[in-house]
């Protein structure tokens, strides 16, 4: 398969977001580089990474039919748009995907998220392989834009609704919740946030607990009542919570903090 048959399959496959025949695409050590978030991915994370990145992707691309050729492979510009802009009108960024061959298949892609000039893209075509080998792999399949996500999205959680406050809230309920897998979720909190499920659920917890707290004003509040608005189980789970968070009790929190 020459470059050009090969460059339009892969066009073909990405449009459709075809995953398994992205990867009949690519060679056996091939490796997909991000020129925004400076990470690669490789080997068996690469189909997961691939299906990561479109489960968010929120744009449609419009393909110059101009390609540059390089000595291993060749260069696609491409313009992105917004879904809801369905004849192209405001281009949200020019983008270039490098494209490296090897033995029939491709054994690079790097996506930069720019339009520089010709030249600009030909010298960059040339530092590509060295750019896979310096930049930040990303473990498991996961998209550093889909781990700040997969953040944004807890976040809002412990926010806005009540999900954390559930007692019997599981890893695979929450993961639901978030819109990512159990492993995924894991990744960010074990990896990232440097924690783990129970401690981040029992944290927002106790941060709601302090705000009801708060709200009521009344140092003599029914801490019970609290620990059960909050999620917890029981007052010594409850009590347990507020020393590894604050370092005292319930009570005395609500003795010292709560006017």
């Amino acid at each position: 398969m020459d470059r050009d048959e090969l460059a339009t399959r892969y066009i073909e496959a990405w449009d459709k977001q075809d995953v398994s025949a992205i990867m009949k695409l690519m060679h056996a050590q091939g490796s997909y580089y991000d020129g925004f978030w400076c990470e690669t991915c490789s080997g068996n994370d690469l189909a997961k990474y691939f299906a990561d990145s479109f489960d968010i992707d929120t744009y449609w691309y419009q393909i110059d039919s101009k390609r540059i050729t390089t000595p291993n492979g060749l260069i696609i510009q491409y313009k992105a748009f917004d879904q809801n802009d369905v004849e192209g009108l405001s281009p949200i960024y020019n983008g270039a995907e490098v494209i490296t061959v090897s033995d029939g298949l491709i054994m690079t892609i790097s996506d930069f998220y720019c339009d520089p000039a010709r030249a600009d893209l030909i010298e960059i075509a040339s530092i590509v392989e060295r750019q896979h080998g310096n930049s930040h792999v990303a473990k498991l399949g996961l998209s550093a834009r889909t781990s700040a996500r997969i953040k944004r999205r807890m976040t809002e959680l412990a926010d806005k609704t009540s999900v954390y406050l559930d007692p019997s809230l599981t890893v695979t309920q929450l993961a639901d919740q978030v819109g990512c897998s159990v492993m995924h979720l894991f990744h960010v909190l074990e990896e990232e946030k440097e924690t783990t499920f129970a401690l981040f659920v029992t944290e927002c917890r106790v941060r709601h607990a302090t705000t009801i707290l708060t709200d009521y004003g009344n140092p003599e509040i029914d801490i019970q009542l609290v620990a059960e608005q909050s999620g917890f189980a029981s007052i010594e789970e409850f009590n347990a919570a507020f020393v590894t968070t604050f370092g005292i009790n319930a009570d005395e929190y609500a003795q010292r903090f709560v006017v």
